[in-house]
């Protein structure tokens, strides 16, 4: 069990934390949450909707952990909480669509096609929707389906490896052409990029809402899909997935069989933006012109730390003006399911967001994240413009050209 004293309660968390900044109240705050955690840990309080609320309000966005000087794993500890005890009660049509409908890319397309409708040819029923749902057809994007990847797509020219693709659960339903741009960008650099079809969701959903059992099960289905033999990397195009999969080893025990395998795993597991940083890119010949700004997905910065290499590819794009985005870091409140759960939060976090956008006046919005591309894409026509939303590796597959 995570030892929940190692917060010292220094307060150095409480600008960082985006809830406590909206309500300034000392339960939104990452060490107020931690005090009832401990409540609930260690005095074998009885969990009631009273304490388990403010646990539900925060985002998991982890910029508690880069703010915080003592290492706290805040995020793991909130899932165990969550896991041990916090079930899901009252939450079944929740859990019913996070473990067949939003895990899996295909049904996700075909739910989400009545939504599309109803936006484009009947609004004035949009609003009689319940809650949930009006919410959802408000983030998510008409997308087209695409027909699945080939198991294997050579590189072009002389190949210099083999990297492996995450295709995801929100990403490859609604933001499918990212991962076309991947699939293109790798191969023009040299590489055979490998799809493994038994791949599966890769549990960070049913982590974060204290399943851990599930996120074990797809987690074990992952590794078995992807073989690691000669594998530069397992490439990720979205930010909330790497940061699970990378955390895979502290879903199992330290003494377990199958650690060392989990641990292998992980290792190879890389943001598409790392994987980027870390070849030898083919040629960017085409001018990308514009202003630009980056929005950091929380789970890429605070999750896996990972900040420098998505900026240093995407200055080399030619054309591009880059100007930084203020509170860059701070969440947009997509955070996965977390716009369709506690959307008057998440609707106080957006428009935040958009503030700072407009600031910059950029034409193009980079991100890295399928939630952060829904929740910002969302309010972008709002904006001066009406800014585009692009994910990092789209930028650079632009560069390359046609």
């Amino acid at each position: 069990m995570i030892d929940t004293r190692a917060c010292i309660h220094c307060g150095l968390c409480l600008p960082a934390c985006p809830t406590y900044a909206l309500t300034g109240s000392e339960v939104d705050s990452p060490r107020g949450r931690i005090y009832l955690m401990r409540h609930l840990l260690e005095e074998g309080l009885a969990p009631d909707p009273a304490l388990s609320a403010p646990l539900d309000r925060c985002l998991g966005c982890r910029a508690c952990e880069t703010a915080c000087p003592s290492a706290v794993p805040y995020g793991r500890l909130l899932e165990h909480v969550r896991s041990e005890l916090l079930p899901p009660q009252g939450k079944r049509g929740w859990k019913f669509l996070l473990d067949h409908v939003l895990t899996h890319p295909r049904r996700l397309q075909l739910a989400i096609l009545p939504l599309a409708w109803l936006r484009r040819g009947a609004p004035f029923l949009e609003a009689h929707l319940p809650r949930g749902l009006r919410r959802l057809a408000e983030l998510t994007p008409s997308a087209p389906a695409l027909p699945p990847l080939p198991a294997r797509i050579p590189a072009q020219g002389p190949r210099k490896g083999a990297i492996a693709l995450l295709t995801g659960c929100a990403m490859e339903a609604l933001f499918g052409e990212v991962n076309r741009a991947t699939v293109r960008v790798l191969t023009r650099s040299g590489y055979d990029v490998l799809v493994p079809p038994a791949q599966a969701c890769c549990g960070a959903l049913h982590a974060h809402d204290g399943d851990t059992k599930q996120a074990r099960a797809l987690m074990l289905r992952n590794i078995d899909a992807f073989a690691l033999d000669d594998l530069l990397a397992i490439a990720v195009t979205s930010a909330g997935c790497g940061a699970a999969m990378k955390d895979y080893p502290h879903l199992l025990p330290p003494d377990h069989p199958d650690q060392a395998r989990v641990a292998a795993f992980a290792a190879k597991v890389k943001d598409v933006s790392e994987v980027l940083a870390m070849i030898d890119l083919a040629p960017m010949t085409r001018e990308v012109p514009g202003t630009a700004t980056y929005h950091d997905a929380c789970h890429l910065a605070h999750g896996q730390k990972v900040r420098r290499e998505p900026r240093d590819v995407l200055k080399r794009v030619p054309g591009l003006t880059w100007i930084d985005l203020p509170e860059s870091d701070v969440c947009c409140g997509g955070a996965g399911s977390y716009a369709l759960l506690q959307p008057d939060l998440s609707k106080e976090l957006l428009e935040r967001k958009l503030s700072m956008i407009a600031r910059t006046g950029a034409q193009t919005i980079v991100m890295g994240n399928p939630s952060c591309l829904m929740q910002i894409g969302s309010g972008l026509s709002r904006l001066p413009g009406s800014p585009e939303p692009l994910h990092t590796v789209q930028v650079i597959d632009r560069a390359m050209g046609p």
